[in-house]
């Protein structure tokens, strides 16, 4: 095998890419709090719940791109004599093997887990304060018009946003960024609907549609969550998909020198995809 394909070489490329996609999701964070922070003032002068499920979104979205620094900050290290605390032997510190480095690309889906997990809770108090409102009409406010500022400039900024992230996962090929780029267009036609919603709701009166669409967003938001906590989940047990893993196998029979493939099993250490296999 060419000394350009060994685990160091994949290893360095890996870190690389990690700490690029690390730099371009600081961007997101702070769009992300300038726009929670833009949309809860708007909510709460326009008396909006749908505005502020909205914020809450972009709330979350804070929250779970700090949640994947964490991971990718842990996942870039490399010359530690600890992992998380835990010591690590002379040995393997000195050896430039994977074991150690592919625990700590983990971090990057253990992270990404947590977010999961704090996106349904802020998800079910979305929900719950939706319902309390619905079912108590006399705590209900009539929404104004200023709450369809705040989202109007959510959705053009996210909007914006999402061409950046899309721009940069196509030019580094990273799953973090490519995650994150699919959430920010999830978002910015999240702002889109509250958009709507206020207009509605403004023009035609119907002081119900706000809260209705907050629970709505708020079912959105948990759904997000709990796909992004499976997915993590079966990372982390080291699923893969069956179907896949017949196409690599497919793949690795094709090459001149192979004659058949006895054993094939892939797991992820966090977006790296390794396979162990016996030709």
């Amino acid at each position: 095998m060419p000394p350009t394909h060994d685990w160091h070489t994949v290893q360095q490329q890996v870190i690389k890419n990690l700490r690029a996609a690390r730099h371009h999701l600081w961007g997101n964070v702070i769009v992300y709090l300038g726009l929670f922070l833009v949309e809860y003032l708007y909510a709460n002068i326009g008396h909006s719940q749908t505005l502020r499920a909205d914020a809450f979104n972009n709330l979350s979205g804070i929250i779970s791109t700090g949640l994947l620094l964490t991971g990718l900050f842990i996942a870039t290290k490399t010359h530690d004599d600890d992992l998380m605390g835990a010591p690590i032997s002379p040995a393997e510190q000195a050896s430039l093997g994977p074991r150690i480095q592919q625990s700590r690309f983990r971090f990057e889906t253990v992270y990404t887990l947590i977010a999961g997990v704090v996106m349904i809770a802020i998800a079910i108090e979305i929900i719950g304060r939706g319902l309390l409102t619905l079912l108590n009409p006399t705590t209900i406010k009539t929404t104004l018009p200023i709450a369809g500022i705040g989202a109007g400039i959510s959705g053009m900024v996210l909007f914006i946003l999402w061409g950046f992230n899309h721009y940069w996962s196509r030019k580094l090929n990273n799953a973090a960024l490519i995650a994150a780029s699919r959430d920010t267009f999830s978002d910015a036609l999240t702002s889109l609907v509250t958009v709507l919603t206020v207009l509605g709701t403004t023009l035609l009166k119907v002081t119900w549609l706000d809260s209705l669409t907050s629970i709505a967003l708020g079912i959105y938001i948990l759904h997000s969550g709990i796909g992004i906590f499976s997915t993590s989940s079966l990372n982390l047990v080291d699923y893969f998909d069956p179907y896949l893993e017949a196409q690599y196998q497919e793949k690795i029979e094709t090459l001149p020198p192979v004659v058949q493939v006895t054993f094939l099993k892939a797991h992820y250490d966090g977006s790296l995809i390794m396979l162990s296999v016996i030709i």
